[in-house]
């Protein structure tokens, strides 16, 4: 029979970019928390040796399997003529603010933004970084938009928390001197 290691293993495998939950792993592989923390623990150790190729990557309550760092330029190189994520500092700037304001409504993205985020929403949208979250209870009831758990897997991060904090005073200066007023270019 094959060992709860390799079935654990097998599991994060075939989840593939979605990643699967601590959840489902015990339900699946019928494991108490304990246990599976154990299995998690050696699985990884087995990862730390030199000659593989693969790490862990844990982000809100999923894992997932993934390449080690030191591989990406190899895996950049092959995958080169694939279309990725690349994101412009408009992108990264409407990314941001979505990040720390969620739920957010497009125009309240505008706002802070001082210009139109159609073009970028869309585009994150279409990137899966942010998603609809359902919308909000005002008149003409826009969407609100949240991040994703591929916005974690981009930035390496296991949740929201991680996030680096914000230092009000520099926004203070910053909305003292206009804010932003780059132009939205998607």
């Amino acid at each position: 029979m094959v060992s709860k290691l390799a079935q654990l293993e097998s599991l994060i495998y075939i989840s593939g970019e979605d990643g699967i939950t601590y959840d489902n792993l015990s339900t699946l592989l019928k494991l108490s928390t304990s246990e599976l923390e154990t299995l998690m623990n050696q699985l990884k150790e087995s990862f730390e040796h030199e000659d593989s190729p693969f790490t862990l990557m844990e982000y809100s309550d999923k894992v997932q399997l993934a390449t080690k760092e030191e591989l990406n330029d190899l895996i950049k190189g092959y995958l080169q003529s694939d279309e990725s994520i690349s994101l412009t500092q408009t992108a990264l700037e409407t990314l941001t603010i979505i990040a720390y304001n969620q739920p957010i409504t497009r125009v309240e993205v505008d706002d802070i933004r001082g210009v139109n985020s159609s073009k970028t929403v869309q585009r994150l949208l279409r990137q899966s970084l942010i998603a609809t979250a359902g919308y909000k209870k005002v008149p003409g009831h826009p969407k609100l938009y949240t991040t994703t758990d591929n916005f974690l897997k981009l930035f390496g991060i296991k949740s929201l928390n991680e996030l680096p904090k914000i230092d009000n005073e520099i926004l203070l200066q910053e909305e003292e001197n206009g804010g932003t007023t780059t132009e939205d270019n998607g």
